[in-house]
């Protein structure tokens, strides 16, 4: 799996997770599966989400990773306490902000593309087209 329970360690609050978990690794695990498939939802569009998620050890995209346990350390936190923290409610906010972003075309990271048959012969060979969406500024004009 691209996160493991035994990773969230280095955010420093091992032991907090295990009281509110009740030390059930089977929660950590559906929450993984769950942010995973939240962020596959944002990535689909214009990455490859199989090989995005499917990533070991170094091969890892570490903004990627970062922004998967600020979601399932908030996650953790909503399904089990009343008062949510704030650090994780931080964390949550700026993964959700950087998802909207990419999916929107405001942010391009550095992930596989997903590929596309462009010309029928059943290979992928070119690139999902990166569509950068909005418009100008409206100016008011004074006359």
């Amino acid at each position: 799996m691209f996160l493991e329970k035994s990773e969230l360690k280095t955010v420093g609050l091992d032991e907090i997770i295990n009281k509110i978990i009740n030390n059930d690794d089977a929660i950590v695990t559906d929450i993984i599966a769950e942010s995973i498939d939240v962020m596959k939802g944002y990535l689909f569009q214009y990455f490859d989400t199989v090989a995005i998620f499917n990533a070991t050890t170094t091969d890892r995209n570490l903004t990627v990773l970062k922004h998967l346990k600020g979601i399932v350390l908030f996650e953790i936190y909503a399904r089990r306490t009343k008062q949510i923290n704030e650090m994780a409610k931080l964390r949550y906010d700026e993964a959700m902000l950087w998802l909207e972003k990419v999916s929107s075309g405001k942010i391009k990271p550095d992930l596989p593309p997903k590929l596309i048959d462009s010309d029928g012969d059943g290979i992928p060979d070119s690139e999902v087209p990166f569509m950068k969406l909005g418009s100008r500024k409206t100016y008011t004009n004074g006359w």
